[in-house]
């Protein structure tokens, strides 16, 4: 595979011998060799470009930010890891990356581990009285990488051949469900080099973008993205969300806010993915206003320019597994330009509440975020749905989807 190929003289008849030998071999494998194609620079790029001085910009404005708009307790601890990483290895096959940081804000896409002990998953060591002891999770996760290195499970079923169709099949049927737009219409990106990937009817997708396309069909049950015009997301993380919502709805305009490392994941991801319809970190940072030309734009935004959006109707806010990253008085400051300025809201949290710090910079929040939390910041909202988080197989522990709709008039 070619991350980046010289066109000119020698490179080009070097990737023309290649091409040719691929469709040579279509014949026998045409799916897998439709993928091949897509990743060299006859299709799309496979890899993310560095940009050292975006991120050292966002870093330093981040620095100068008042402190509610400023990495949480939560994230502070993992910033010492983020930018070693970034450093060494930038982003050169980062979504195939094993034992990386950057899968804490899901932007990694590898294989899953199947039929493992997971104690996460169980009510006697894991429920609402023993998630109150401190860093209980983190506890139970180390227990399964444990046991499960010592005890390890196999099974007769294929995830190639079998669960990974099943993972499909499930999505599509539940957005067929729902009236959404089909997951047919589209496929992922392969920038980045996802190790991954699930091939349907020559369409590449990943386990993770069935799961982010499934958040969308959540939505669909109580909103038409196609009335959408502007939808803002805090916590945008790598973006695929983000990349799902548009390749279905390319006219929506989308606000992304977000702390760095991951804001410049992000977009250097979208640019990518997008590259005519980002507007760079570099250019909002000076914004005081969103510009009327904005139809189909992806706006990037640090956290603490959160307060633009004084000036805008937000159709519909998202946020996921963000704000139980945060501590309760973070939380209502945002929510408290949300419970003004939107119209509908989607949260995707642990409604209990995350692991709390033993002290302050170690994992965890310093207080929890709950439900009545949530209540609190946005009185003018009616809760009209709160169920347990699918997965394309299986459930998410512990989290909840909940829809919000405007009660009171903006």
């Amino acid at each position: 595979m070619f991350a980046a190929v010289d066109t000119d003289g020698q490179g080009r008849d070097v990737l023309a011998a290649y091409v040719e030998l691929l469709e040579e071999i279509a014949c026998l494998c045409p799916e897998q060799t439709d993928v091949m194609l897509k990743t060299s620079i006859g299709g799309q790029a496979m890899q993310v470009l560095d940009n050292p001085q975006l991120l050292k910009l966002m870093l330093e404005d981040t620095a100068r930010a008042p402190d509610t708009y400023k990495a949480t307790n939560y994230w502070a601890v993992y910033e010492k890891r983020f930018l070693p990483e970034l450093q060494r290895l930038g982003l050169h096959d980062f979504r195939r990356r094993k034992n990386s940081i950057l899968s804490s804000f899901g932007a990694t896409d590898l294989p899953p581990t199947l039929c493992q002990i997971d104690l996460l998953n169980s009510r006697i060591f894991n429920n609402r009285i023993t998630r109150k002891i401190p860093c209980w999770s983190r506890f139970l996760s180390f227990q399964n990488s444990l046991l499960n290195r010592i005890l390890p499970i196999s099974t007769s079923y294929s995830y190639e051949t079998d669960l990974k169709q099943l993972a499909y099949d499930f999505v599509r049927m539940q957005g067929e469900k729902v009236g959404a737009k089909s997951i047919d219409e589209f496929e992922v990106s392969l920038v980045g080099n996802p190790e991954d990937i699930i091939i349907v009817g020559g369409k590449v997708y990943t386990m993770s973008i069935l799961y982010y396309y499934q958040r969308y069909v959540y939505c669909c049950n109580y909103i038409d993205f196609d009335n959408i015009e502007i939808l803002v997301e805090l916590g945008s993380g790598a973006g695929k969300q983000i990349e799902v919502i548009k390749k279905l709805h390319p006219g929506i305009c989308f606000l992304l806010f977000d702390i760095p490392p991951q804001l410049y994941v992000c977009e250097q991801y979208l640019s990518a993915v997008f590259p005519d319809s980002v507007v760079s970190y570099k250019d909002t940072r000076n914004m005081d206003s969103i510009p009327e030309i904005r139809k189909g734009k992806i706006f990037v935004f640090g956290n603490w320019k959160f307060p633009i959006l004084e000036q805008v109707k937000i159709d519909l806010f998202w946020n996921a597994a963000s704000f139980q990253e945060m501590e309760p008085e973070v939380v209502a400051n945002y929510l408290n330009y949300i419970n003004r300025q939107a119209n509908a809201v989607f949260l995707q949290e642990l409604m209990s509440g995350t692991d709390v710090a033993r002290k302050k910079g170690n994992h965890g929040v310093l207080r929890q975020t709950k439900l009545e939390d949530y209540k609190s910041g946005l009185t003018n909202f009616q809760l009209v749905d709160i169920s347990p988080c699918l997965r394309p197989i299986g459930r998410l522990t512990g989290y909840s989807d909940s829809f919000w709709k405007r009660v009171r008039l903006l």
